[in-house]
């Protein structure tokens, strides 16, 4: 579901029961391959998938990992789901089998939705863009910020579910008021651009445009997001092809809104070291973005209190949002490009990561683990109280079932001759993130911190 909502190009290859009970090499000979048989395997993902199918003969396997890999890399992206029953595993291909050519596709924009996109913009005196992943890709990146630069628009969610513009960039904006100020928006590969229930509904002056490889996300039930201008198009595309269309607007009071948010970062980032009490998830983000490793973030790190400026080096918070992914996810990004990762995860989301199966798999390819222990699962509680403000949990502060006894969480790494460390002041955290670090880029061993933090965001 992650992969499907996040729109990650993945190929997942899945054997299948036998299909036969004698007759070959391949038939059942155990009690599972009767019992685990399903009626519709395809159909467990179907709903989460771009597609699904089953290999019926070993002669088809080049055409179907071709095409499997064709459907997942071309945008929108996505997981496909291929079976291989255990009879098609034994046979013998061909000596002519080979992959076939099957070119990759992404969507554009119109000569027609150019114009009219080029004309709203330009009627705008204070266009936003909100966006969630078109930092997903290189091109993407590079296209959002030369536009964002070159037009001076403004760009919310900065880094969202990847670095989408460098957060030091002249237009990154924490946040921006779309009721009273904006009267443009432009919503880019982003499902979800705000909460209706905080928000409010929009003044009926305020323009929308959506651009989105899907914009309109058929693979949700119910959305009612609303849009002037729905563009079927990938990011750079869009972008570029506006360079020339769009003209300038005012610098100056987006620069005086930025300076102003980064004062008050500043200001809480002071006020928050001199604290003697639990230490403050936001002041634990701002030093865990001093250490210039990549970010895999899952909720608990607030990226807008660090510099991010490089493109791939911060990916977080996927779209469906389901626990336990960071610590694989550190250790996927170290094996495939080499890059020294930090994972930050909240204390719920590292019992959901299966610590012993992450330390068997990263001995050997290791990465560091902050561990923002707020004593619990924090969002649950949260939600309690936005269905219930004036229930018995809220009143007394107490949710039971979210709630931990705090315990070394991350002790048992030292099994599999981890560095462990358990910080709770303040004036602690630099020195710990160092020896971390240190712990992992020259002695080659993974390294969890635990951090007791406050019970906030």
């Amino acid at each position: 579901m992650n992969a499907y909502g996040s729109k990650i190009p993945l190929v997942l290859i899945a054997g299948r029961t036998p299909y036969t009970e004698e007759g070959n090499a391949a038939s059942r000979n155990r009690m599972i391959h009767w019992t685990q048989e399903t009626r519709d395997q395809g159909g467990i993902v179907r709903q989460w998938t771009k597609w699904d199918y089953e290999v019926r003969r070993a002669e088809q396997v080049p055409q179907a990992v071709s095409r499997a890999f064709q459907l997942a890399t071309s945008e929108p992206c996505g997981p496909v789901y291929l079976m291989l029953p255990r009879e098609v595993t034994v046979e013998k291909a061909g000596t002519a089998a080979s992959r076939v050519r099957l070119g990759t596709y992404e969507p554009g924009p119109s000569p027609e939705a150019l114009e009219e996109a080029s004309k709203m913009i330009n009627a705008s005196r204070h266009p936003v863009i909100i966006t969630w992943r078109a930092g997903r890709k290189r091109k993407w990146f590079d296209s959002l910020r030369a536009f964002a630069d070159a037009k001076n628009v403004p760009v919310v969610n900065y880094a969202g579910e990847a670095l989408n513009y460098p957060s030091s960039g002249k237009m990154a904006l924490d946040r921006y008021d779309l009721k009273r100020t904006a009267d443009l928006i432009l919503v880019v590969e982003c499902e979800v651009p705000w909460i209706p229930s905080r928000v409010g509904e929009l003044p009926a002056t305020t323009k929308v445009i959506k651009v989105d490889t899907d914009p309109g996300h058929q693979y949700i039930p119910f959305y009612s997001f609303p849009s002037d201008l729905s563009v079927a198009s990938s990011v750079n595309h869009f972008f570029d092809a506006l360079m020339d269309r769009v003209e300038p607007k005012d610098e100056e009071p987006i620069s005086k809104l930025r300076e102003e948010q980064q004062r008050e970062k500043g200001r809480e980032i002071r006020q928050w070291k001199r604290s003697k009490t639990r230490i403050h998830p936001r002041l634990l983000s701002h030093e865990i973005g001093k250490l210039g490793l990549t970010i895999v973030n899952e909720y608990p790190f607030d990226p807008n209190y660090c510099v991010l400026d490089r493109y791939g080096t911060y990916y977080a918070n996927l779209s469906v949002g389901y626990l336990g992914w960071a610590m694989g996810a550190a250790v996927g990004l170290k094996m495939a490009t080499g890059t020294d990762a930090v994972a930050t995860v909240g204390d719920g989301a590292f019992m959901f990561g299966v610590p012993e199966a992450f330390y068997y798999l990263a001995h050997s390819c290791p990465v560091m683990v902050a561990i923002f222990d707020n004593g619990g699962w924090m969002s649950s509680s949260e939600s309690a109280v936005d269905v219930y403000p004036t229930g018995l949990a809220a009143k007394k502060h107490k949710f039971p079932g979210t709630e931990f006894e705090q315990y070394e969480l991350g002790a048992t790494v030292k099994a599999f001759d981890g560095h462990f460390q358990m910080v709770e002041r303040a004036d602690q955290i630099a020195p710990a993130l160092e020896r971390g670090r240190e712990e992992l880029q020259k002695r080659k061993r993974i390294s969890v911190l635990q951090f007791v933090v406050e019970r906030t965001r």
